[in-house]
């Protein structure tokens, strides 16, 4: 089966092979950093939400703030 991905039905030339699915170096290079860089903020992100939304929220808390909370 090697180096067809998704064998073509109709003309082998159509068919996609590990090299057409394949990215080039400069692109993973370029994706590798905007991960080095994007993740820390993602994760300072999640940690945030968490934070603010932890606790149980009670019949109590939804009276209270029935304006707020939808």
């Amino acid at each position: 089966m090697f180096p067809f991905l998704m064998p073509s039905s109709i003309s082998p030339t159509s068919s996609l092979t590990v090299w057409d699915a394949s990215a080039s170096h400069y692109t993973l290079n370029i994706l590798f950093f905007a991960t080095v860089l994007m993740m820390p903020v993602v994760m300072a992100y999640t940690t945030w939400v968490y934070r603010v939304m932890r606790g149980k929220v009670t019949v109590e808390d939804i009276q209270k703030n029935n304006n707020v909370l939808y």
